[in-house]
């Protein structure tokens, strides 16, 4: 670790229970998550959250927003840059993304100092409802819990990394016991897949992780990270998670989306306000949905819109123009 900055506005005489929430973001995703944080104290008043936010570099902006935050929301935010030299030869499978994501299997490490187990949060999943029953989970001595993937991705992943025991999680949301954790050194398990081909694997962290756990880990009720952006989720989901390409701050499809928008305008950050597609020809789809969620709110102009660019982007579309 490089550094750290504290930034702690809790009252003196604070009462409640004590949340540890971690991240691990790059700094263009800092914004995004604190649009998550403001999910999560908002749906959960009676939790004295302390967000640990690990990244591999932050912009004085940022830094600003961040104590912004604590102070604003009465929690403590701390900020850990950390050295990235000791993950270079973990594998990148897609160019845009960032080795930051190795972080995740660091952060007991750090932390156990402080706490005796954390969240785990994905920058791009929202809270909808109280994590106090999450918090008193009983996972019967497993070092973490996740949601497992849906079938058919658990069957390829699974097959593809030759998982003994057929299983494979999502690890956007975890639960962490770092004794456990430590005990069963999942950290070192982890490093010992440094200077793998990256052909061996389909993700980063997540391949991972399940590599290590090959299904020892606790698996938690899908509720806790319902993916998708949740189309259609149970009444009684904790965490929306957007694991798709399309994403709530680029446009309002759903009410989940539009949920996060509220979200975001409680932000310190800047409000994002657009809430169309970006007009490419192969977001077509996207335009097709997004006049049906004008529609089913009594927006016919919207949907007369949406319509049209559906159509004219199909049409550039087909015609690779």
């Amino acid at each position: 670790m490089l550094s750290q900055v504290d930034f702690s506005f809790n009252p003196e005489d604070d009462q409640r229970i004590v949340g540890h929430v971690c991240y691990n973001v790059n700094e263009p995703f800092i914004s995004i998550m604190g649009t998550s944080m403001v999910s999560i104290v908002e749906n959960n008043p009676d939790i004295a959250f302390v967000f640990h936010i690990f990244t591999d570099g932050f912009s004085e902006q940022n830094e600003n927003y961040i104590q912004r935050f604590a102070q604003k929301f009465h929690c403590t935010c701390t900020i850990y840059v950390l050295n990235m030299d000791p993950f270079h030869d973990f594998h990148i499978k897609v160019a845009r993304f960032s080795r930051i994501t190795y972080g995740r299997i660091y952060m007991p490490k750090v932390l156990k100092k402080v706490a005796s187990r954390f969240i785990y949060v994905d920058a791009d999943a929202m809270c909808v409802n109280s994590l106090q029953k999450l918090w008193h989970l009983d996972m019967k001595g497993a070092a973490m819990g996740a949601v497992s993937e849906t079938s058919d991705a658990v069957k390829y992943r699974a097959g593809y990394l030759k998982l003994k025991n057929g299983k494979y999680f999502n690890d956007g949301i975890m639960l962490i016991d770092i004794n456990e954790w430590e005990k069963q050194h999942i950290t070192e398990k982890c490093f010992s897949y440094q200077c793998e081909p990256k052909e061996r694997f389909l993700g980063q962290s997540q391949d991972v992780l399940n590599l290590v756990f090959d299904g020892q880990n606790y698996f938690l009720p899908k509720e806790y990270n319902v993916y998708g952006g949740g189309y259609h989720a149970p009444s009684d989901s904790v965490f929306i998670h957007w694991t798709g390409r399309r994403k709530p701050w680029q446009m309002v499809l759903t009410d989940f989306d539009a949920q996060w928008r509220k979200y975001n305008e409680l932000s310190p950050w800047p409000t994002i306000t657009n809430i169309l597609p970006i007009k490419k020809p192969e977001n077509y789809h996207d335009f097709q949905q997004w006049g049906r969620y004008q529609k089913d709110h009594g927006n016919m102009a919207g949907y007369i819109k949406g319509l049209f660019w559906y159509s004219w982007l199909r049409i550039r579309y087909k015609l690779h123009f």
